[in-house]
């Protein structure tokens, strides 16, 4: 009887989001007409996206649907503003920030899916480097040709990444993150080297992080002998 239920829930679910399919792919394709062809994108993008979150309201079991229709809505969103707002700088930065706010979402409606802190942590911290790149005027480290180069605001990006390891760590209480602790002080310890050397860092990005995870390591095996000794 449960498989069957379960079964009916999933094709109820299933048309019902071919039914909003439809009936907002035809609003679409009227956008698309009345106000031109550079709506139709965004537009049909709107269209996927409210379709996953219908899932998600009809079932919470439906929650990872909340991935795809943040992307969807991340790009209807980002597409329109590059319709509306052609500088080139703010449809990324949109889109990123949104992207990470689908993931953040999806943590906060239940701390189950610590994971979620991974991506979004990444995304924000990735759109926050975009957002000094493009809008805090500097001059950029020089380096040779073919070889990696590293932005100015590199410093900013992996003190996001250990923050975002950081706060699972936090929650290490109710979830098993324990483990985050250890790249969040590996990141940490790259993010320091990469403010204080500066240009020079991208000579010497290897070593760092290297010698981030040599000292993710030192720390797992000096915990892990300081919880047998008390033990």
């Amino acid at each position: 009887m449960n498989n069957q239920s379960n079964f009916k829930r999933l094709g109820r679910s299933i048309l019902i989001f071919l039914g909003m399919i439809f009936l907002l792919a035809s609003a679409g394709v009227l956008a698309g007409q009345l106000f031109g062809e550079n709506m139709t994108g965004p537009v049909f993008m709107f269209v996927f996206a409210v379709g996953f979150f219908v899932l998600v309201f009809w079932s919470k079991k439906n929650w990872w649907a909340i991935i795809p229709g943040g992307l969807f809505a991340s790009g209807g969103v980002a597409a329109s503003m590059d319709s509306l707002i052609p500088d080139g700088k703010t449809t990324g930065v949109v889109f990123l920030f949104l992207l990470a706010a689908t993931f953040f979402t999806i943590v906060i409606l239940s701390k189950k899916n610590w994971w979620a802190v991974i991506p979004g942590g990444i995304l924000s911290s990735i759109g926050l480097v975009v957002v000094l790149e493009n809008f805090i005027p500097h001059v950029d480290y020089p380096s040779l040709p073919n070889t990696l180069h590293m932005g100015v605001y590199v410093w900013v990006l992996f003190p996001g990444l250990a923050v975002t390891f950081g706060a699972l760590w936090l929650m290490r209480k109710s979830q098993p993150t324990h483990w985050a602790r250890y790249p969040a002080v590996g990141l940490l310890t790259v993010s320091l080297l990469a403010f204080l050397l500066g240009s020079r860092f991208q000579e010497v990005w290897l070593a760092s992080i290297l010698l981030g995870i040599g000292v993710m390591i030192l720390l797992s095996v000096f915990t892990r002998k300081k919880q047998t000794i008390s033990e």
